[in-house]
């Protein structure tokens, strides 16, 4: 029997994952379980999180942003992680192995929605992409996407964002890293990657301990009863 950290994630047997408006109104539960009194809950699973190894081995870190897995649902594969965005990268369309939902924590983004991944693949001239949807989104925002679609996320350094993601629709997602001038590449799921990729992701211990820290500063510095910015 799955091990919820709090009632409401029941709301999660009810999700239909092809289905973006199921993904919202459930996990949009699960956020508000996970944002009251202060963020109370997360806050709760940040502190566990460094004695589940299960979870640790899944936190990974990248140029722009540090991925903690918080919770997940080893019969669904259903994942709660917590995205810390340490610099503005405007240039990096992708689309998604799985269907999810996202809430901001604290800090802004711009989200850029460009359309179905249908013919979205490594000849895609990105300056041909234009956005359909251009939103600011800000705390408290949450938004559902189907893997298919092809978006990208300019955030503020310091953004905090939550991440409810689904089980995996396909094996690999693509990236058009054009702002750092690279070719177009294909990122797996942790089963398909090699030792040394894996290893180059992961968190060790040190890192972690500062992820985590630094989530809690952030996230106790900028509570969720804050006004809007």
């Amino acid at each position: 029997m799955t091990d919820y950290p709090h009632p409401d994630f029941a709301a999660l047997t009810e999700i239909d994952w092809d289905d973006t408006e199921s993904i919202l109104t459930c996990a949009t539960l699960v956020f508000d379980a996970l944002t009251r009194e202060d963020n109370a809950l997360v806050l709760n699973l940040l502190e566990r999180l460094p004695s589940q190894a299960a979870l640790t081995s899944m936190c990974e870190g990248y140029d722009f942003m540090r991925k903690l897995v918080l919770w997940t649902d080893p019969d669904t594969d259903v994942r709660l992680r917590l995205h810390l965005y340490s610099g503005r990268h405007t240039e990096r369309p992708h689309n998604h192995r799985w269907p999810f939902s996202s809430r901001i924590v604290r800090g802004r983004y711009q989200h850029n929605l460009y359309g179905s991944d249908a013919e979205f693949d490594e000849r895609t001239d990105p300056a041909s992409l234009k956005p359909l949807l251009a939103q600011r989104q800000r705390p408290g925002d949450t938004f559902a996407l189907d893997h298919a679609s092809v978006h990208n996320v300019c955030a503020d350094p310091g953004t905090v964002s939550m991440i409810l993601r689904g089980p995996a629709a396909k094996t690999r997602f693509l990236i058009h890293d054009t702002a750092a001038g690279a070719a177009p590449f294909h990122v797996y799921g942790a089963a398909q990657e090699t030792a040394d990729i894996r290893a180059s992701k992961q968190l060790d211990p040190a890192a972690l301990a500062t992820a985590i820290g630094d989530a809690r500063n952030l996230l106790l510095a900028h509570p969720t009863s804050e006004g809007r910015p």
